[in-house]
């Protein structure tokens, strides 16, 4: 193995089994709609294909979800950090309701692309508990899958060294 693949060999090894915040698990609380974008799995597919050659982050989220709400901070920073054609950062809600997130939202803005999951989307990636994170290398493969909410720290090296790799 070359150097730079045991490295993120590494990181990824040290994600994965260092503790990270608890995962939430349930159901948000029903609301009125407002018009959100979705998302379904066909939608993804053709997001990573037509973002070949750059890393796609994909963050399943909801509003009622106390780790999701200190993961969305962390994916600003990675937005800061990376440029738009090196990266890009999809925050994928999986409230019931369009209402939920356009309240959260009001009061909490963000830089991030925001789209509601439509259909069977997050058991597509195998989503048990959020936030959970999906990462794409500029191939359009899965380079990392996992639930949890990790500190920049932990995860500008993991995209840093995805990004490089383009």
């Amino acid at each position: 193995m070359t150097k730079t693949l045991m490295k993120y060999a590494f990181l990824l090894v040290l994600i994965l089994s260092l503790g990270v915040l608890p995962a939430c698990s349930g159901n948000g609380k029903p609301g009125s709609p407002e018009k959100f974008e979705s998302l379904d799995m066909s939608g993804v597919e053709k997001l990573i294909a037509a973002n070949k050659g750059k890393v796609t982050l994909i963050m399943f989220w909801a509003t009622w979800c106390p780790a999701c709400k200190t993961e969305l901070p962390v994916l600003e920073q990675l937005r800061a950090k990376y440029p738009k054609d090196k990266l890009d950062i999809v925050a994928l809600s999986v409230d019931d309701t369009d209402q939920a997130m356009h309240t959260y939202l009001k009061s909490r803005p963000t830089t991030l692309t925001v789209l509601m999951a439509k259909g069977d989307v997050s058991n597509e990636f195998g989503v048990r508990s959020i936030p959970s994170l999906v990462i794409f290398d500029g191939e359009g493969q899965v380079a990392f899958n996992s639930a949890g909410a990790y500190p920049f720290e932990m995860l500008d090296p993991v995209v840093g060294q995805l990004v490089q790799g383009q």
